[in-house]
């Protein structure tokens, strides 16, 4: 292992708050390539590949992981994680919470996972701390992270039988119908609606079909009108934001490729003179606001990506690739 690294990946409190403010590690994140992270973190790593198409690289604490869906196309990100678990000295949740307080970047704790781990969150940097509840020893730390704090991150309200029969009613009735059925159903209590509208959605997007499969006897048409009447209503409730909500349209499909990518751009809150990007812009409180819009240009230009094969305009697939060409440098 390099020195850099070497010196990265101490058990020093500051490298795992940088970590959990920043979603990084020496600069590479989870959209990092394999080899970008080899410039970055130096090439004292062990590689191994997980079936056909994932591979696993761990330096020390640090593991990064990528997946692709043949051999020949570019490896895709999946996430980066510390193990904290592997440390001689264990780190403490409530120490790195408090530290985390101190500079301003408090996590935020989710519900249990009912096997015996606590589990928080920093939102903006998709990063989330896995403890153990018995002893308080942090085990994991990962970006970005599986589990959301608010009504993302709690159970279903209902039954997943009931829940996907009341998708599949949404997918088979019209607009009007649905603002009716909505009307009558949707809880009166915001938290409680956004959990209700956001448990429909995974729900709904769980079951679109294929193009050219049916499910339920509905094709794929009927099913990514309802979808996009749901991540409608998740916005509303607040559950979503714009950028959330755009992603994943272009994750599902939900719109022809020139929508999709010109949803992504228009959805992008800053522009690529004004972005901010990692040598410009401190990770600090006072600039959250600037590193959190840097950081939503990062996901919807991401999301933007795939669909350039398919993308007609070209002043749309241009603007897609400038903004590619600066996610290595965004927050």
């Amino acid at each position: 292992m390099s020195d850099s690294v070497s010196r990265q990946v101490s058990p020093g409190m500051e490298f795992f708050t940088d970590f959990v403010i920043t979603g990084a590690v020496g600069g590479a994140d989870a959209t990092s390539t394999p080899a970008e992270v080899t410039g970055l973190l130096g090439g004292g790593f062990v590689e191994s590949l997980t079936g056909p198409g994932q591979l696993l690289r761990c330096y020390d604490l640090v593991e990064l992981a990528w997946q692709r869906d043949t051999a020949g196309e570019h490896w895709q990100g999946l996430y980066v994680t510390v193990q904290a678990h592997r440390l001689d000295a264990p780190l403490s949740v409530d120490g790195l919470s408090a530290a985390l307080d101190r500079i301003g970047f408090p996590l935020v704790e989710v519900a249990p996972d009912g096997v015996g781990c606590r589990r928080l969150v920093r939102a903006d940097s998709r990063v989330g701390v896995l403890a153990d509840e018995a002893t308080g020893q942090v085990l994991q730390i990962t970006a970005p992270a599986w589990f959301a704090p608010g009504p993302r991150g709690e159970p279903a309200p209902s039954s997943r039988n009931a829940v996907r029969d009341r998708v599949r009613h949404l997918a088979g009735i019209g607009a009007p119908e649905r603002e009716a059925w909505a009307r009558r159903r949707q809880p009166e209590e915001s938290g409680e609606a956004a959990h209700w509208w956001w448990s429909l959605w995974v729900t709904c997007g769980q079951r679109i079909p294929a193009e050219g499969e049916r499910n339920a006897g509905l094709d794929r048409s009927a099913w990514q009108e309802a979808a996009l009447w749901l991540l409608g209503k998740c916005e509303t409730a607040g559950v979503l934001d714009r950028a959330e909500a755009v992603c994943e349209i272009a994750r599902y499909g939900l719109l022809a490729p020139d929508a999709a990518v010109r949803a992504c751009l228009e959805a992008i809150p800053v522009s690529r003179a004004d972005v901010a990007t990692r040598e410009t812009t401190p990770y600090t409180e006072e600039h959250l606001v600037a590193v959190n819009a840097s950081r939503a240009a990062k996901r919807l230009s991401l999301a933007a990506g795939p669909l350039l094969p398919r993308v007609r305009d070209p002043e749309l697939r241009a603007e897609v690739r400038a903004w590619l060409e600066l996610r290595p440098r965004l927050m």
